[in-house]
């Protein structure tokens, strides 16, 4: 799961933004003030930073600057109520920051300039320097890219958009991939039903998953279905 840090000195924004995050399944770690926040940026290792400039004491622009000349990389998202005046956002930007927004802001397209800065710096650096380490999973294929650390799937660099349930069912074919996996065995797998459920539910949830990684809906590549046994992802893609 990605790990964004939240750093304002207004709670009621922090807290507003962090609330947004875990509805899309962020993790989020938070400051209030900005020294304790670049402590946490250091000792942490978010995926991203979300900054707000105006601090007292020690500003957004202070802090991204110290944070850039230790060779910090991580994306920053600058999110100020200064304006968006262009001379604002050069500085910013020439600063380091990757993304500038000013307040108010659409909360959806917060959430998807995170997921973008994600991908970005997951996908165009080396994987062997980036990530997790030795326990990352990623699946790629060069058209499709399932990140279990991400908690997303992607289709030619650019979201699924998947359900928490239909990223779930993908990711468990996935790692199951090569073997029929019954109804039955999804129920308790993914929905974690201990008893026979509704078979249905995971008819249903393939079709949306399909509708969103396939190519051809016509001639599924990734989800495949074995009559009379259930559903499985096939071992020879990669």
């Amino acid at each position: 799961m990605a790990k964004i840090l939240i750093v304002d000195d207004d709670p009621s924004i922090v807290s507003a933004i962090a609330d947004n995050l875990h509805t899309y399944s962020f993790d989020t770690i938070t400051a209030t003030d900005s020294k304790e926040g670049f402590r946490l940026a250091v000792s942490e290792s978010p995926d991203v930073i979300i900054l707000d400039w105006m601090m007292p004491g020690y500003n957004g622009l202070q802090f991204m600057q110290d944070y850039r000349a230790q060779n910090f990389t991580t994306p920053i998202i600058f999110l100020t109520g200064k304006g968006d005046l262009p001379e604002y956002q050069v500085e910013a930007l020439r600063d380091g920051a990757d993304c500038f927004m000013s307040k108010p802001y659409e909360s959806i397209v917060l959430i998807e300039t995170v997921r973008s800065l994600i991908r970005r710096s997951r996908y165009e650096a080396d994987p062997a320097k980036t990530g997790t380490g030795a326990n990352r999973h990623i699946y790629s294929d060069g058209e499709l890219i399932i990140d279990c650390d991400a908690m997303q799937a992607f289709k030619h660099e650019e979201s699924c958009n998947l359900t928490n349930r239909e990223f779930q069912l993908l990711q468990y074919l996935e790692e199951n991939k090569g073997r029929v996996c019954p109804r039955p065995e999804l129920l308790k797998q993914v929905w974690k039903y201990d008893f026979l459920g509704d078979e249905r539910t995971v008819d249903v949830t393939i079709k949306r998953t399909r509708q969103k990684i396939e190519p051809d809906q016509k001639n599924f590549k990734y989800i495949l279905t074995r009559r009379g046994f259930g559903y499985f992802f096939p071992k020879d893609l990669t």
